[in-house]
């Protein structure tokens, strides 16, 4: 029996490990990491916002519309991006209006600050974030989750210690 087609969708401040979460996960599911920034380099329009609500829903529509064109060869699919709530929302409406069979967990990764800023150091100087990561804690803060979004804490976890809580997440649903 073949294992069900999964789609991970991650959000979490700069420097808290979706990237690397999402590499490992996608290694162990064959699977492919569709980073929203990615989406986020292509645009060089000043009519658009940078980290706006507008700027979000734009890549949340690619990020799905890529997903699933990998998801129907049978790729999971890890969505790695600062995603809002309305960010969520348009992935969640738009996944299950699109593949409703396959599986989803949305998963808000934190870490203590302290935690964060170490992690983000670790990275090469021009991917470094500093200041904007206690910026990003305090939106994400701020948001009104859906209930479908999971909150891990990986202060204390290994990658593949968190890796694992979140397939846990997936047997739990």
């Amino acid at each position: 029996m073949s294992e069900a087609l999964k789609i991970l969708i991650l959000t979490g401040a700069p420097g808290v490990g979706k990237t690397t979460v999402s590499k490992v996960w996608v290694m162990a599911h064959k699977g492919v990491a569709v980073p929203g920034d990615s989406f986020t380099d292509w645009l060089y329009n000043s009519r658009i916002e940078r980290f706006s609500t507008e700027e979000e829903a734009l890549v949340a529509n690619l990020a799905v519309a890529t997903a699933v064109q990998y998801l129907k060869t049978g790729m999971g699919v890890v969505l790695d991006y600062v995603w809002r709530a309305n960010g969520l929302e348009i992935i969640k409406n738009r996944l299950e209006a699109e593949l409703s069979s396959v599986q989803q967990k949305f998963v808000h990764l934190i870490c203590g600050l302290e935690e964060n800023h170490r992690r983000d150091q670790l990275r090469i100087s021009d991917h470094q974030m500093l200041n904007r990561v206690d910026m990003v804690n305090l939106e994400l803060s701020q948001e009104k989750w859906p209930q479908h979004v999971e909150e891990i804490d990986s202060t204390s976890l290994s990658v593949s210690e968190t890796v694992a809580q979140i397939e846990n997440t997936f047997s739990t649903k």
